[in-house]
């Protein structure tokens, strides 16, 4: 049940309401409150809960109410409707029109009929909307969103979108290198799945596309290439042995100024002499050779001569022999894979750039030792030289080469990564144009909605279902209406009768054509216990797990009806196999009967506050409700003129007014007694303000007095009687003066109040 409401804020009358230790709410419960305090909004409340909709009623209000259930507290909010746990009925103003729709007829003549249990009152006429709404939802459905559904699965369709897209990149981007087998539609659903969620990322630049795309269809023709490509460079040694020689002289034992002088004759006889060794004739000329001619010459051409001779011609053949060093056979640039003969030709024309400059080097030696022939006798300057390297020649080319050769020992895996690669950019682009991925989403908000369409769908055929039975039963519960009715106004005169699917109201037999809002607000409530009986009587029982919340149900009723009320409520609450039960009234005489039932249980004046059912709703002068225990005096009389004298009188009665527990609905219970002492000395259709001139003498102090008391709860300043000002004793004196005159000129009345 429900225990407490904590909070409510913004909640009509009620804009800041909190529980400040109010005793909690009871298994029954019975709710006092004037007019316009605040009553029906509180049922309002009930009836968010009953709908479990925070927006029914104050859409922007806060609330948070205490339920206890197996023992267990939990607090509920606005926003957590959905998991309060007791079903909750409402009967108020509200309920009446909700629940019936009474039609209007044209002529006095014509028969007051009217739907139960339906809020448009016309079946037939929801039927038929309920229709026209399922063929709108599936036009929608149909035309709007199944046909996004159907553009996007043209992609994966047979004979759809990836299948042609597929064949495409097989026959005109990849040379038809790859069969159906290898790229089809599932496999472009494949790559779709693996790259949709960044397409950008596998587009490629047209450079990339093209070198990836030979990598992807490349066939396996080539062969590995030699790498070990190395040369030990010579170069400083035979410069450092051209210095040496260069540096070298040979000496002279017997001078010949015509040999120095020509080198071609200082050639021609140094290799003449071992011609004629031992001869004395000239091989050439014939003639005798003089004496000691081949011993003078041996002499000049000395062995110091000949050894700078021999290291010349050994140095000679060393830069030939590396000359021939540097005639290195390297592969063919085309028997390198193409993504490297690029790189790979770059660095073998540096190589032969570094190698012509390497054999110039070389030249400038082979000049040297020519020069040394012509002057073996005198050191020859020595020219410096450029060191040239090879090294990063060779680096270069071993790179290019040993780059080709792991390509090859990875060429089926590069293939796969290059085609994998290339099929991406393919695809990425396809998906790029045909806006896939927005075409995705619509597709799957589509399939959400067409799910909540099917779901309204399959509702709007339970609910036409349901409406179909409704029209089928209407019969249902007319006996119990009818029962109810006849203790409700007191006579069987007023019967319920089905005609046309319809309730028609019969009076004496006949077709009613007239009824009162009394009349209507009976046959209302008799609905509303009609449904409480249906809910005790379901299998299982719905009862006992409802909170009932009846509001003023003898609103529009004359008192004569007071009773009949009571003995129905009575004899359907009596069983207590309902979760929780609020009766709230503005009529104190209902009040006062509900207490004599005793369906709340025993309560006298000694009854202890926290064991009272009873709560009282007050409209504070700030003009905003509240909700308190009721007044003890309200309870303590059969009358609520009573309960407000001695209310006033306990007040009068005070030394120390301000510790008065009543003292907030102060202002209103003296108005409210004022009016009906007023009325009750001059009976009229007068204002209060009027009849205070009828019943007080002008020239009394009561006449007065009783002006200043209405003026504090008419114009709501009942804060000024919580301040320390004149207007404190000003009221003090009112309401003394009122008893006074009360006591001294209706002496009867006064003792009668009293109870004397």
């Amino acid at each position: 049940m429900i225990t407490k409401i904590n909070k409510l804020k913004n909640f009509g009358i009620f804009q800041n309401f909190s529980w400040n230790g109010l005793d909690n709410f009871k298994n029954k419960n019975l709710i006092y409150g004037w007019n316009y305090s605040g009553k029906t909004t509180i049922s309002k409340l009930f009836q968010n809960l009953e709908f479990k909709d925070k927006n029914k009623y104050f859409s922007d209000s806060e609330f948070d109410i205490t339920t206890e259930k197996n023992n267990k507290n939990t607090n509920h909010t606005q926003n957590d409707l959905e998991n309060f746990p007791y079903d909750v009925k409402v009967f108020n103003t509200n309920y009446i029109k909700r629940i019936f729709t009474w039609d209007n007829p044209v002529s006095e003549i014509q028969p007051i009929s009217f739907y139960l249990g339906d809020p448009s009152g016309e079946l037939d006429k929801k039927i038929k909307n309920l229709d026209k709404k399922k063929a709108q939802l599936e036009n929608i459905r149909d035309n709007r969103y199944q046909k996004v559904i159907d553009d996007f699965n043209k992609f994966n369709k047979a004979n759809g979108k990836f299948t042609d897209k597929a064949k495409e990149i097989r026959e005109n981007y990849l040379d038809n290198k790859l069969d159906q087998n290898r790229l089809n539609k599932a496999i472009i659903r494949q790559i779709t799945d693996n790259i949709k969620a960044d397409l950008s990322k596998h587009i490629l630049s047209d450079t990339d596309r093209d070198k990836t795309k030979s990598e992807a269809i490349a066939e396996n023709t080539f062969e590995p290439q030699k790498e070990d490509f190395s040369f030990i460079e010579d170069l400083e040694i035979l410069a450092g042995e051209v210095k040496s020689i260069l540096e070298d002289t040979a000496p002279k034992s017997i001078p010949f100024p015509e040999l120095d002088e020509d080198k071609t004759l200082f050639d021609w006889v140094q290799t003449g002499i071992k011609l004629h060794e031992d001869e004395t004739g000239c091989k050439f000329c014939t003639k005798t050779l003089p004496e000691n001619r081949i011993y003078d010459l041996n002499t000049y051409y000395s062995k110091k001569l000949q050894e700078i001779q021999s290291e010349i011609a050994s140095v000679e053949e060393k830069i030939r022999a590396e000359r021939k060093k540097l005639k290195i056979t390297f592969p063919y640039k085309t028997h390198l894979g193409t993504n490297f003969q690029q790189d790979y030709q770059k660095a073998i024309d540096n190589y032969n750039e570094t190698l012509k400059n390497y054999n110039a080097q070389l030249t400038v030696l082979e000049n040297d030792l020519k020069r040394k022939t012509s002057d073996y006798f005198n050191k020859i300057p020595v020219r410096e030289i450029e060191v040239i390297t090879f090294k990063e020649d060779f680096a270069e080319i071993i790179k290019s080469v040993k780059a080709h050769n792991n390509w090859l020992n990875e060429f089926d895996a590069n293939k796969k990564k290059a085609l994998d690669k290339i099929l991406n950019h393919y695809v990425a682009e396809y998906l790029q144009t045909e806006d896939y991925n927005r075409k995705e989403t619509d597709k799957g908000q589509a399939v959400a909605i067409i799910l909540n369409i099917n779901s309204k769908i399959s509702t709007n055929k339970a609910e036409k279902l349901n409406l179909e039975t409704q029209l089928r039963d209407n019969v249902k519960g007319q006996e119990e209406l009818n029962d109810i009715l006849e203790i409700l106004l007191h006579r069987d005169d007023i019967k319920i009768e089905i005609r046309s699917d319809k309730f028609t109201l019969e009076r004496s037999g006949r077709l009613a054509s007239n009824l009162s809002e009394g009349e209507k607000s009976a046959i209302a409530f008799a609905y509303f216990l009609t449904e409480l009986k249906s809910l005790r009587n379901d299998k299982p029982p719905k009862l006992p797990n409802t909170i009932v919340f009846i509001d003023d149900p003898i609103s529009s009723l004359d008192s004569n009806h007071i009773f009949q009320v009571r003995i129905l409520l009575y004899n359907f609450f009596k069983v207590n196999d309902y979760a929780q039960l609020f009766i709230s009234t503005h009529n104190f005489e209902f009040f006062s009967v509900m207490l004599d039932t005793k369906l709340l249980g025993r309560i006298d004046k000694s009854t202890t506050e926290d064991k009272r059912p009873l709560y009282f709703i007050k409209r504070n002068d700030n003009n905003s409700s509240i909700i308190k225990k009721l007044p003890k005096a309200f309870s303590s009389y059969k009358s609520e003129y009573v309960g407000l004298f001695h209310t006033i009188k306990d007040f009068n009665d005070l030394e120390d007014k301000e510790d008065f527990l009543n003292l907030l609905i102060l202002p209103n219970a003296v108005r409210r007694f004022l009016e009906l002492y007023t009325l009750m000395k001059y009976p009229s259709d007068t204002e209060v303000d009027d009849r205070v001139k009828f019943v007080f003498n002008q020239e009394d102090k009561p006449f007065y007095n009783t002006k200043l008391l209405h003026w504090f709860s008419h114009q709501n300043q009942f804060e000024k009687v919580q301040q320390h000002d004149d207007k404190i004793l000003q009221i003090e004196d009112a309401i003394n003066e009122l008893m006074e005159h009360i006591k001294t000129k209706d002496e009867l009345h006064w003792k009668g109040l009293n109870g004397e």
